[in-house]
């Protein structure tokens, strides 16, 4: 497994870079599916706030990404929160995978039904006094194709509100987000002509 270490607005020694590899590799010794790993260390500089230091963990395997994010006063606490959670969430991937195996994926692939997801708590939304908010980020990322399951996985590990994908069983973007009652909701994207057929047809 690859592993490596970046920093942002800060200077990092040879003992935290080397901690913080240790407990990665310690982290990941019964996951044997990562296949590269990054650690990022990161500082704000405004006396202002309490935790300037953060690290972010991210994990890939061949089909899923993996992401924990620590803050503290100094690294050493950023990196001992980001590990904890690092490490809750392999277990939760691990976990998936085992249970998936066993029952198999037959009846998600054919009913479309999704797995349940624990509701997740929220700081509350953001309010725009601009009714008319301009787009001021653009973001570009390749879909990859899966199937409904492994995207709600997907959206767990990142801890994102919703993910897009191409649906591996019909080649079409769909979405997986996450509804204000803790479930999932699956969005599929049909062009006029298939929503006129499937009209004609009901």
């Amino acid at each position: 497994m690859d592993i490596t270490l970046r920093a942002r607005n800060c200077e990092i020694s040879e003992r935290v870079k080397e901690e913080a590899r240790r407990k990665v590799e310690h982290a990941t010794r019964f996951f044997d599916r990562i296949v590269d790993l990054e650690v990022s260390f990161a500082e704000e500089h405004n006396p202002r706030i309490p935790n300037p230091a953060s690290v972010e963990i991210t994990a890939r395997s061949k089909k899923h990404t993996v992401r924990a994010l620590g803050e503290g006063q100094d690294h050493h606490e950023a990196i001992d929160q980001a590990i904890a959670r690092f490490e809750r969430q392999l277990r939760r991937y691990k976990t998936r995978l085992i249970d998936r195996g066993r029952r198999g994926r037959d009846d998600a692939r054919t009913t479309g039904e999704l797995p349940k997801v624990h509701r997740r708590s929220s700081n509350g939304q953001v309010e725009h006094d601009d009714p008319s908010p301009n787009i001021v980020k653009r973001k570009e990322f390749e879909l990859t194709a899966m199937f409904p399951d492994d995207a709600v996985l997907q959206l767990e590990l990142l801890g994102h509100d919703f993910y897009l994908f191409t649906n591996a069983g019909t080649g079409a973007p769909n979405v997986v987000y996450r509804r204000g009652d803790g479930d999932i909701g699956l969005i599929e994207a049909t062009s006029a002509d298939q929503s006129a057929a499937m009209a004609a047809a009901g």
